[in-house]
């Protein structure tokens, strides 16, 4: 039996600490999320909806992005799975960490230069 690797060892990206607001589609139900932390490879938040483990989804947020000093909001798709999962005892909701299985390179470089963006201010 292998000893099991903490999260920290396992994730193989950067999180940032950020609560935005995205729409996930659940078996044609829009389900509204709020996003705890995010990386490049998925996101961890919060959601009013039991969906279970390994599920597929659908995923749209839009990312605050500055360019040339002005604020603007990028839209960003992608399908995920949802990897793990645990109930928030307080508020009858659920915690849910999302990777993302399918992102398109255009998206994924809009999601990259934000985290990057925002490491920069940390």
């Amino acid at each position: 039996m292998g000893i099991r690797k903490s999260d920290s060892e396992r994730r193989r990206s950067v999180r940032i600490f950020e609560e935005l607001p995205f729409v996930i589609d659940h078996q044609g139900y829009e389900v509204q999320a709020k996003s705890v932390n995010i990386s490049n490879n998925g996101v961890r938040c919060l959601i009013d909806r039991d969906i279970p483990l390994m599920t597929q989804l659908d995923i749209v947020f839009s990312l605050p992005v500055v360019v040339n000093f002005s604020s603007k909001e990028k839209i960003v798709k992608a399908k995920g799975v949802i990897v793990r999962k645990e109930e928030d005892a307080a508020s009858d909701r659920f915690f849910v960490a999302i990777y993302f299985s399918d992102i398109k390179p255009k998206d994924q470089k809009v999601l990259n230069e934000f985290i990057a963006y925002r490491l920069k201010l940390n």
